[in-house]
């Protein structure tokens, strides 16, 4: 089974960015700190990263890989039009 992982802060090429393309690291609850790159690679081979609100509730991320760009995580479809990772604190 692959592991479970809750992202708790994020950093941004640009810190004015709107977008989670622009995502570079991942900070996860544990402390640890990945790469976009890396946090891709592990959701693509089974791992499952998600975010938890302020509210507790929960959204899981996903993969994106837009042709002739680099791959890039965001939040799965919920009741929100706002990606939940670009609210995290960032670090």
């Amino acid at each position: 089974m692959a592991g479970l992982c809750q992202i708790t802060h994020i950093r941004l090429s640009n810190s004015y960015s709107s977008s989670t393309e622009h995502i570079t690291h991942v900070k996860l609850s544990t402390g640890t700190v990945e790469t976009r790159e890396q946090a891709v690679s592990y959701i693509d081979i089974g791992y499952e990263y998600y975010y938890t609100n302020q509210y507790g509730s929960k959204a899981n991320v996903e993969t994106v890989h837009p042709t002739g760009r680099p791959a890039y995580i965001r939040t799965k479809a919920n009741t929100t039009t706002v990606d939940n990772l670009l609210s995290l604190p960032r670090f």
